[in-house]
């Protein structure tokens, strides 16, 4: 997916308060950006991830938090 789909995704899911999907983009977002060598991006979509998964109580917080700590931009999270 390129990043102006991502974009409008990313919009239509904040429009629509679907915290499941946006868990799921900032994801992608992340990824995407790691994989293009912007770590400052691909933390600042993680942290979102990982934000909106712990409003939802996903288990997927446990990997985008430890993805934040490997990267040094949190610190480990105990539920």
């Amino acid at each position: 997916m390129n990043a102006r789909a991502l974009d409008q995704q990313l919009l239509q899911a904040h429009a629509a308060e679907d915290k499941t999907a946006l868990v799921r983009l900032y994801t992608q977002a992340a990824d995407h950006s790691e994989a293009g060598g912007d770590l400052d991006a691909a933390c600042f979509y993680l942290t979102h991830a990982f934000v909106f998964a712990l409003e939802i109580g996903v288990p997927e917080a446990r990997a985008l938090n430890a993805r934040l700590v490997d990267k040094g931009r949190a610190h480990p999270w105990q539920p």
